[in-house]
């Protein structure tokens, strides 16, 4: 298993940004243990996930806070994990276009730089908590894109980070980052509100599933739920599973595994 680290110029965002790399390659047996789960064999372009990073994180949280490493090598799968700083994925009013650079620019980028495949059948979304709601958004916005979504502990929502921020550590000062993102008089648009983006993909033609997870002790576990029951109604292929549990890596890395083992 290759993981690297670079920068990679952006002409969304016309700079250069930092992007984590899993590849798979490995042929080794690890004391008795193969390198593929059952049923699994090598492609000669793997499948491809793009893994999207929290609030407080960045690219590398993935990567050493969880056991995503051996969980992409058991399922021969390339991970892609970009850097949109306190963004939460979005086309900023007064800033980067990471909505765009995220759901447009960065599979074909990956896909040219890297042998993987980034073709609907192929390509997967998933993050946690503000990355939750990035994966939502690209699968909601663009269902024919993708293979399927995760949403672990996702920040569903959006109102209740930027127009009434509430006070924790993690949201201190963010309120700079929610004039920068819809406006000194912030209005969230209508694309990036993920119930109107729902009702848009209950019409598509194809829908990808949704896997949504989410800890009952944590405090967006009510929203959540609520949220999944809004896909559910409207006929969306959404698995949304709950058990005992906080905002924190160890119920993440729990989930990014079921993830993979349902979907890749």
């Amino acid at each position: 298993m290759g993981f690297f680290t670079g920068s990679v110029f952006s002409e969304t965002l016309n700079m250069d940004t930092t992007i984590g790399v899993i590849l798979p390659h490995d042929s080794r047996f690890h004391r008795g243990i193969a390198p593929f789960a059952e049923g699994i064999a090598a492609r000669e372009r793997p499948r491809t996930l793009i893994l999207l990073h929290g609030l407080t994180d960045n690219w590398a949280a993935w990567g050493y806070r969880s056991r995503i490493l051996s969980y992409a090598e058991e399922r021969d799968v390339a991970v892609i994990i970009p850097e949109v700083q306190r963004s939460f994925y979005q086309d900023m009013a007064n800033g980067e276009a990471y909505f765009s650079y995220v759901s447009e620019e960065l599979p074909q980028l990956a896909a040219s730089l890297f042998k993987i495949s980034t073709a609907p059948e192929d390509l997967m979304v998933a993050g946690l908590s503000m990355g939750g709601y990035g994966a939502l958004r690209c699968g909601l916005t663009h269902p024919e894109r993708y293979r399927a979504v995760g949403a672990f502990s996702s920040a569903v929502n959006l109102d209740g980070f930027t127009v009434k921020i509430p006070e924790r550590k993690e949201t201190r000062g963010f309120d700079r980052m929610v004039r920068g993102m819809f406006g000194e008089t912030p209005v969230i648009p209508r694309e990036a509100r993920l119930e109107e983006l729902a009702a848009e993909a209950a019409t598509a033609a194809h829908c990808p599933p949704v896997l949504m997870t989410c800890g009952t002790e944590d405090e967006l576990y009510p929203h959540n739920e609520q949220f999944y029951r809004l896909l559910k109604g409207y006929g969306l292929p959404v698995t949304f599973e709950a058990w005992p549990g906080i905002h924190e890596w160890g119920f993440w890395d729990r989930s990014i595994k079921m993830f993979l083992e349902r979907c890749a």
